[in-house]
């Protein structure tokens, strides 16, 4: 090395994730591409992918207690795997594990949620996911009910079902004011506007 030059250090930069920041990640991935949806029908793709996140990270969150064993199984070849989506769903609706402390709820699906997050899951995300060489033409009025409908489960997981997830009060407020802003905005689309209207006329 030249004389008079001195050596670079270079300190290390870490990117950190848990469970709980990971899954209040897509929540706030969601509510920015939210924001894009009337604007710009891509976004919905990229909504779909942030809220399946979201929901299936708070899920886990809600009903792995004290010990992530409790989310995890071991595989025929013995590898360790996180229980599926549908399994996280199921666990949190259980009274039996979620009443892990004195005031813990469990989640409670109304027809609606439940419809839409199967919608999310089987009809959109996975096929986002896993896309097959095809055409695929997605008709986009009934997808701020699925948004909306998702973003209150979320924010049940996560702030109100009273187990083991850790998040601090920032957080919490965060997770609130993210689910709050969000719906508010999908109320007021034209998308979801027209879609109530229609489903008014039917009625």
């Amino acid at each position: 090395m030249p004389m008079g030059m001195k050596t670079l250090t270079v300190r290390a930069k870490y990117l950190r994730f848990t469970e709980e920041t990971n899954a209040l990640d897509y929540l706030i991935r969601a509510g920015q591409f939210i924001k894009e949806t009337e604007n710009d029908l891509l976004a919905w793709k990229w909504v779909v992918i942030a809220l399946h996140g979201s929901l299936y990270g708070f899920a886990i969150c809600a009903c792995k207690g004290t010990n992530p064993d409790n989310v995890m199984f071991g595989t025929k070849k013995g590898h360790e795997k996180l229980i599926s989506f549908d399994k996280a769903l199921q666990l949190c609706q259980d009274h039996n594990r979620i009443k892990m402390l004195i005031h813990s709820q469990p989640l409670v699906l109304t027809d609606s949620q439940m419809n839409s997050i199967r919608l999310l899951k089987k009809e959109l995300r996975n096929n986002f996911e896993h896309y097959s060489p095809k055409g695929w033409s997605i008709e986009v009025h009934g997808l701020p009910q699925i948004a909306i409908d998702t973003l209150v489960v979320i924010k049940f997981l996560a702030t109100e079902t009273y187990t083991h997830v850790n998040l601090n009060q920032s957080q919490i407020k965060k997770i609130k004011s993210m689910v709050y802003q969000s719906t508010k905005l999908l109320n007021k689309t034209d998308t979801y506007r027209e879609a109530l209207l229609a489903s008014r006329k039917k009625a």
